[in-house]
């Protein structure tokens, strides 16, 4: 290996080690909680290093939606197939979301509540317009994705109507996650597959 890749993945795993102690710090300490010196020191950083990757808490945060959103995406293409009917696809991705909770709590928390349980919100974060762009992107495949699904559901409408459905089961669906997953984990499963069964039966009927 030469010495330019070599320092090109030094600084990829560096700009790794910063997400993952940044990561860490907004779960446990919510986004007032965490400064840029305290993941610096997380990551075993200079706070001088950090800002060479991040120029501020907002970017590195918006970072690790983009990561989460990018994972969350994945999965959720992953369970769709055009050949599907409606319904089995709805149900696929009602999973998939319940599964990435329990997988990535962080990401999870990161993408849903963090920012929203002190009175901000990621459209009020003051970032790039490059990085925006790349946030509303992902933001939207999600929304992309289910709207296809839904698209057969005999509820679910067209244009702002469909958009309309979408956020309120997407919104269901956190609320769920939030509640149970946090305060009563045991209860988590019984809860999920009844609000899954719930809103397939508004979506599609018996």
């Amino acid at each position: 290996m030469g010495t330019r890749e070599r320092r090109a993945r030094e600084k990829e795993q560096r700009r790794q080690d910063i997400l993952d102690a940044a990561r860490k710090l907004f779960w446990a300490s919510g986004y007032e909680g965490t400064t840029m010196p305290q993941i610096a020191q997380a990551a075993e950083l200079a706070a001088g290093t950090l800002y060479l990757y991040f120029p501020s808490k907002q970017a590195l945060y918006a970072e690790l939606l983009i990561e989460g959103y990018d994972l969350l995406v994945g999965r959720l293409e992953g369970a769709i197939h055009a050949d599907t009917p409606s319904r089995q696809q709805v149900e696929a991705l009602i999973d998939v979301f319940m599964a990435f909770a329990r997988e990535y709590p962080e990401y999870f928390d990161i993408i849903f509540f963090v920012v929203q349980r002190e009175g901000h919100s990621v459209e009020g974060l003051d970032l790039p317009p490059q990085q925006r762009q790349r946030l509303a992107t992902r933001q939207d495949s999600c929304k992309q994705l289910a709207s296809r699904a839904l698209e057969n559901a005999h509820v679910a409408g067209q244009g702002a109507a469909l958009a309309l459905t979408v956020d309120a089961v997407w919104s269901m669906l956190a609320g769920v996650v939030l509640y149970f997953h946090r305060d009563e984990p045991n209860a988590f499963a019984a809860v999920a597959a009844r609000a899954k069964q719930l809103i397939i039966y508004s979506l599609f009927g018996g």
